[in-house]
């Protein structure tokens, strides 16, 4: 009888294990994949500032662009949508969607994702640097370093936004809401 609760127990132990690691999934807030969120996407429209102060953007900071190529300008900003908790954004704008690809995406890469650059000696462009990053505790309460508080960008059209996010599906579903909100409100 020993034996057999021993299994049992045992088995019972592995399909927990087992459970909690096929149920671990993404970490995102919808249980969606980053691949059905697109990083670059092409539109006819500009994107002016104003666009996005339209849909309640709130604007901390106007960046210096000098040494940011290509950029016409770039702002640092919060926004809340639906009265959640504010959501910081960082959004360089460019004369067209071409410039913002081809000169805009390593400026992009080098301070997004879990490898990104959070110092200013590590960065090529550091305007804003400070407001790229956060402290970085962990979940077991770790941890006090640095870490990048963007985790992915998109460019579309002529703007690349960089959007808070713990990781990437979240930060390209953030992107994506206001973008949404903004061709819902403009018609």
């Amino acid at each position: 009888m020993t034996r057999s609760l021993l299994t049992l127990s045992t088995l019972a132990a592995i399909l927990a294990v087992f459970a909690v690691a096929c149920g671990s999934g993404s970490g995102s807030d919808g249980g969606s994949n980053a691949d059905l969120l697109p990083k670059i996407t092409a539109s006819d429209r500009i994107f002016t500032e104003e666009d996005f102060l339209s849909v309640g953007l709130k604007k901390s900071k106007t960046y210096d662009v000098t040494g940011l190529t290509g950029a016409t300008s770039a702002i640092y900003g919060f926004w809340k949508p639906d009265g959640t908790e504010p959501v910081d954004y960082e959004i360089r704008f460019y004369p067209s969607h071409q410039e913002a690809v081809s000169s805009g995406t390593f400026f992009a890469d080098e301070v997004t994702g879990p490898d990104g650059a959070v110092a200013e000696d590590d960065v090529t462009w550091n305007e804003g640097t400070r407001d790229r990053r956060t402290s970085g505790f962990t979940f077991g309460g770790g941890g006090g370093s640095l870490a990048v508080k963007y985790a992915d960008y998109i460019i579309h059209s002529n703007v690349i936004m960089l959007c808070q996010g713990r990781d990437s599906v979240q930060s390209l579903g953030r992107c994506w809401a206001m973008i949404d909100e903004i061709v819902d409100t403009s018609g």
